[in-house]
């Protein structure tokens, strides 16, 4: 390479390397107006919270409820658990979902929890992001992973036995 061609080739470099990247801002964001839009019902999550966590139905199956469905490793891991806490009869769980508020891309957040589940243990508020798609709400896959576990790791001492 030739001295000339590697100092544009250097001169280029340095300039995208110092160029500051376009920032996007959305709704909700600092300086921005705040979301708005469509959100789910309280009963709309309660529901999809109840399908969500019935073990009636193989996790595997809950595509309509969970985008994108649950990897079958984390399916089998699901059932496992629900089967596990059905058996020791703390299904179903009674949901108090707060907080709804519109999110962008046709998405909302919410916040649900589970008191008084357990004798001396609840499922304590988690955060929620759901997605509207085509009329549809679903809770996202990571939303609906997180819950899960936050179930399992709150239930586990009580329902393991």
């Amino acid at each position: 390479m030739n001295w000339t061609k590697l100092s544009v080739a250097t001169t280029l470099a340095a300039a995208l390397i110092v160029s500051p990247a376009t920032a996007y801002a959305d709704c909700g964001d600092p300086d921005q107006p705040p979301c708005t839009g469509p959100v789910p019902t309280v009963d709309q999550v309660v529901a999809i919270m109840a399908e969500l966590t019935d073990p009636g139905r193989p996790a595997a199956s809950k595509t309509d409820i969970v985008t994108p469905g649950l990897a079958p490793d984390e399916a089998g891991t699901a059932d496992d658990h629900l089967n596990h806490l059905n058996g020791k009869g703390y299904i179903p769980f009674n949901f108090v979902v707060t907080d709804i508020q519109p999110a962008p891309g046709n998405t909302a957040g919410a916040t649900v929890a589970a008191p008084n589940t357990f004798p001396h243990a609840s499922i304590h508020p988690v955060p929620i992001v759901l997605i509207s798609q085509s009329g549809h709400w679903s809770i996202t896959h990571d939303a609906a992973m997180a819950f899960l576990d936050r179930m399992w790791r709150n239930t586990r001492d009580h329902a393991v036995s």
